[in-house]
């Protein structure tokens, strides 16, 4: 039976759209980077948002967002359980919490209590922010900017790209003082399930998105201008067709890079993220066609590799995720696909004939060890490449250690220099008071004032 999934804008209502990322990655790490001293960089780089420091070259791809969004399913005919799924080509797919975190790389788990920060028990809101009211991402960044402490720089840097980057929010916006009050221990900060609070505000953003109930699309409005001579002049094709803009909230990259996994599954980086860079900005009626409307294009389940599984962020333990592509058809595929009763009997019948798995393996046997086969050859490549980089590191290490050696063995070398030019001179000191001596023995008299002259 053909699932009833469709889509929540049909296709003959699609619209270029422009969605604006509040998740500015870019301008949080620039920032973070010129601030940052080298050492409150080296802190910044060891806590649970280091690694996204690598991000700074990404840039956001809004038609590639915008094509995928276009493809959502109507809540109303598909169930989602765990995220929000996308028809694209003829294909069911579902992005989830536990694709975002192989993404990420942020940690994901129960939320703990964190109790209410007010001026007198956060230190952070009484030192930087002398209004009673939440401040908002503004006087953060002000703040940020304007610290002079080092330990509450790194602290206030830690709050700055939380909900800069990973809660992408407006400006103007207040932010929870909770987090104030948090970032005063950097060691339960990290501890954090960060990734569960970004997911939450990006997938409530990507629910809303493009929906008329929820999300203010701004439309152009086309006047008509008039010409030099009073006139109203007729709109051209460009005028007409001017792309409609909205937000997503959150870390709206998160579902760009998902993208870009279910198509091009190559990737030998952890977390995910890490493994793309964009320069360029695809045309929205290209991804569409060529993409996202395609029937043969092939897609792929993000499924965690054992590397992943061991990494502190995954809190999904070894569980094998069920989720599948569901393949959809409509009518003209159903006819096409359809099989009589007569042909379904004979393929049980050819079935039963078949060679059991003590022979050569049934298909699916051969299908499920090709597939190990495929998951060890990555995993290979994943080993190789990390030995790659630790042979790197070693070796740069190995370099620094010979420069600081010969480093201090020319420092040696020049302390024995001194030593021994320290050494002659005492002696040539020496030697010239014993001079001086005699001469005055012969001068005033010899034996008999020695006394004298060495008291």
């Amino acid at each position: 039976m053909a699932c009833k999934a469709k889509l929540m804008i049909p296709e003959d209502e699609k619209y270029e759209g422009k969605p604006f990322a509040l998740s500015h990655a870019r301008t949080a790490i620039t920032t973070i980077k010129a601030k940052f001293n080298m050492q409150q960089l080296q802190r910044f780089e060891g806590s649970c948002f280091g690694h996204l420091l690598l991000i700074e070259d990404l840039k956001w791809n809004s038609q590639v967002v915008h094509g995928l969004l276009m493809r959502k399913a109507d809540p109303k005919t598909v169930t989602q359980v765990n995220g929000i799924k996308f028809i694209v080509g003829n294909k069911l797919i579902q992005f989830t919490a536990q694709h975002f975190c192989l993404i990420t790389g942020l940690r994901f788990g129960k939320l703990p209590f964190i109790p209410k920060a007010t001026n007198e028990n956060c230190s952070l809101k009484r030192k930087y922010f002398s209004s009673n009211k939440p401040p908002t991402l503004l006087d953060l960044h002000t703040a940020f900017i304007e610290c002079t402490d080092d330990d509450d720089a790194l602290k206030l840097g830690m709050v700055y790209f939380a909900i800069f980057v990973l809660l992408g929010t407006e400006k103007h916006v207040l932010i929870d003082m909770r987090y104030l009050k948090l970032a005063e221990d950097l060691e339960e900060f990290d501890k954090y399930p960060w990734g569960a609070v970004s997911y939450a505000m990006t997938n409530a953003s990507l629910l809303r998105a493009v929906s008329p109930d929820y999300q203010r699309v701004k439309v152009p409005q086309n006047r008509k201008k008039p010409n030099k001579r009073g006139k109203k002049r007729a709109q051209t094709r460009t005028e007409c067709s001017r792309a409609r803009e909205y937000i997503i909230r959150g870390f709206g990259f998160a579902l760009q890079i998902w993208a870009f996994e279910v198509f091009h599954e190559d990737n030998r980086h952890i977390p995910r993220i890490l493994h793309w860079r964009s320069n360029t900005v695809a045309r929205f009626r290209e991804v569409m066609s060529q993409v996202y409307e395609n029937f043969e294009v092939d897609v792929q389940l993000l499924r965690p590799t054992d590397i992943e599984k061991q990494q502190p962020y995954w809190s999904w333990g070894d569980d094998e995720n069920n989720e599948e592509i569901v393949q959809l058809f409509g009518d003209e595929g159903e006819d096409k696909t359809s099989t009589s009763s007569e042909e379904k009997e004979a393929d049980v019948e050819e079935t039963t004939t078949l060679p059991s798995s003590k022979g050569k393996g049934s298909f699916n046997d051969f299908g499920r060890l090709k597939h190990q086969l495929e998951s060890t050859k990555d995993e290979l490549a994943k080993l190789r490449s990390s030995n790659r980089g630790l042979r790197n590191r070693v070796r740069d290490l190995e370099a620094i250690v010979d420069k600081n050696c010969l480093k201090h063995e020319k420092e040696c070398d020049r302390n024995k220099k001194a030593i021994g030019d320290l050494t002659l001179t005492i002696a040539s000191v020496e030697h010239y008071f014993k001079l001086e001596m005699e001469e005055l023995k012969k001068l005033y008299g010899g034996e008999g004032h020695e006394e004298v002259w060495t008291a």
